[in-house]
């Protein structure tokens, strides 16, 4: 570990980690289904640990939870939008997923953007929260 509780030898974009990545983990650990973890969101060009994605729990019902984020020196430049679709992809292919959800905050057009580019069509409009849903192809 290093002095920010991170593991070695990632390194971390300034922002990092984020204000939900302890809930993120916390998930993960509650449910402890490696398969469908937590993921850091890594850069490619410096090989940065600018945010993450993951599952909430496990599929039940054929039905999979994402939730994401990425520093805000990241955002706005496609990393949300390629790591959903991804694990959503990674997702669809697994026999016990058909469908992956994820919601966003009503004002979070960055994140509502992010979702409809990676193929995400809106589920259940609401006031307090907006859901997303991708279907596998036939499915």
């Amino acid at each position: 570990m290093n002095a920010g509780g991170l593991p070695a030898p990632w390194t971390y974009a300034p922002g990092y980690p984020l204000p939900d990545t302890r809930d993120g983990v916390g998930l993960y650990l509650r449910h402890g289904d490696q398969a469908y973890g937590f993921h850091f969101v890594v850069r490619r060009e410096d090989d940065r640990v600018i945010g993450e994605i993951g599952f909430v729990a496990p599929p039940r019902g054929g039905v999979v939870m994402i939730g994401y984020a990425i520093v805000p020196s990241a955002r706005r430049q496609g990393y949300a939008t390629e790591a959903i679709a991804a694990l959503t992809s990674w997702s669809l292919a697994q026999p016990d997923v058909d469908h992956v959800r994820a919601q966003t905050l009503p004002d979070n057009e960055a994140s509502i953007r992010a979702l409809l580019r990676a193929g995400f069509e809106e589920d259940e409009p609401g006031t307090k929260v907006r859901r997303f849903v991708k279907v596998r192809p036939g499915g």
